[in-house]
């Protein structure tokens, strides 16, 4: 065993085809729960032998989202919200959990549908290494350097399509992995059309919001859950395009992230990730979502920002090749960065948050700032699943997107283990 499988966690991909035409609970859970549910409790038999939380990048083809510099928003909003729900229905229904001790990191990737088609429209050249996401081609995923053990597609004529040509762009890559990749071909019963209809799904209908060049999204992101990457993902989604390299134009994502004194009074405060802790783990999911591999810089810091002037604030920043600034900000108070500087023109947020947006903008109108554009995320809710969920899986949905409750889970598992 090499050691780079024995200092890193295992690493799975699961190609799936793409999104049905029509998103909903139903149309998700019918076209990929059996799918997913099959690759979910493998990677977490894996997690459990080995003691290690196993990665499951779920990989999806994305239909055309961008018009010009604005986005169809809420169908990735929809796409996004849909797929972390049945994820964490089906780790419900599995008891696949921190508790456990078999739980698994998903995330679930973007890469464009256009190769359906025969397109290459939307592929970059080979030779550009600083291409980043949020959606990359599917060139891109296969040559990306992350150093997956297994590849998942789904055994049916369109799944069979795309992993033979990810193995074929995986196979030139120079970072190429294939002497120990395995590839496994997952059976389902499932006829719906998303699983066999070769054509990417065109977007008709939604309204577009307009990219931004600097956003920002804040948190406390403890024990980082599928709530928390449906938000961070978001963001990315809504940073301006990737300008070819080096014209000077930099996007930028600033993350606030509570500070560990805002926390003290948390309960369950003996198992609260510290926030070096919460800044590692936010940028590791952050980078892989936008595929980001090649820093230009990296910069640590405890200097104040801004007007904040809190003695010894931490901020963490990395600029990439790619023309990708991205700045972690401990933050001590509801406003953070956003009303310290000027040049940050979105901010994300959950709904349940949205009366924090309008304070945010409030302090900025008062320094004569624009106001910022803001995106809600919906909170995921399986209280408006079909009659078959038991009260009890609502329950465990609800708390596994609570980072209280799985602090409270944590905390009983050691009780039990003295």
């Amino acid at each position: 065993m090499s050691s780079q499988t024995r200092h890193q966690p295992p690493s799975w991909l699961l190609l799936l085809p793409g999104p049905p035409k029509d998103i909903s609970q139903e149309s998700i859970r019918a076209s990929y729960a059996s799918i997913i549910s099959q690759v979910l409790r493998k990677a977490a038999n894996i997690s459990s032998s080995i003691a290690t939380v196993a990665v499951l990048d779920v990989a999806l083809p994305c239909p055309d989202v961008y018009d010009s510099k604005r986005v169809y928003y809420s169908y990735l909003k929809d796409l996004l919200g849909q797929l972390y729900s049945l994820i964490c229905l089906l780790c419900t229904e599995h008891s696949i959990d921190v508790e456990s001790g078999n739980d698994v990191d998903v995330r679930v990737l973007l890469f464009q549908a256009s190769f359906l088609d025969g397109s290459e429209r939307h592929q970059e050249p080979a030779t550009d290494s600083s291409y980043a996401g949020p959606i990359v081609s599917l060139q891109r995923l296969a040559r990306c350097r992350k150093l997956w053990q297994r590849v998942c597609s789904v055994d049916v004529e369109n799944g069979e399509l795309l992993l033979q040509l990810f193995l074929r762009l995986r196979e030139t890559s120079i970072d190429s992995d294939k002497e120990r990749l395995v590839v496994e071909r997952i059976s389902t019963e499932c006829s719906s059309p998303a699983l066999t209809d070769p054509a990417p799904v065109k977007i008709h209908q939604g309204l577009t919001r307009a990219l931004h060049q600097s956003v920002a999204v804040g948190g406390t992101f403890d024990h980082l859950h599928v709530g928390h990457k449906l938000l961070l993902s978001m963001t990315a989604l809504v940073l301006g395009l990737a300008e070819p390299p080096g014209n000077g134009q930099h996007r930028s994502i600033t993350v606030g992230i509570t500070g560990d004194k805002l926390l003290e009074n948390k309960k369950f405060r003996n198992h609260l990730q510290d926030w070096h802790q919460r800044q590692v783990i936010v940028q590791t999911f952050l980078e892989a979502f936008l595929f980001l591999e090649d820093s230009s810089s990296h910069h640590t810091s405890s200097d104040p920002c801004g007007e904040t002037q809190v003695a010894q604030q931490r901020v963490v920043s990395t600029a990439w090749s790619s023309g990708v600034v991205v700045q972690y900000v401990e933050i001590f108070d509801a406003f953070g960065p956003t009303i310290a500087d000027e040049t940050i023109s979105a901010l994300v947020l959950s709904e349940e948050t949205r009366a924090g947006g309008r304070a945010v903008n409030e302090k900025r109108a008062e320094k004569g700032w624009p106001a910022l554009d803001v995106f809600e995320v919906n909170v995921l809710d399986f209280s408006k699943t079909d009659a078959s969920t038991s009260e009890e899986e609502k329950e465990e949905f609800r708390n596994k997107i609570s980072s209280t409750e799985i602090r409270r889970r944590l905390c009983e598992k050691a009780r039990r283990a003295d």
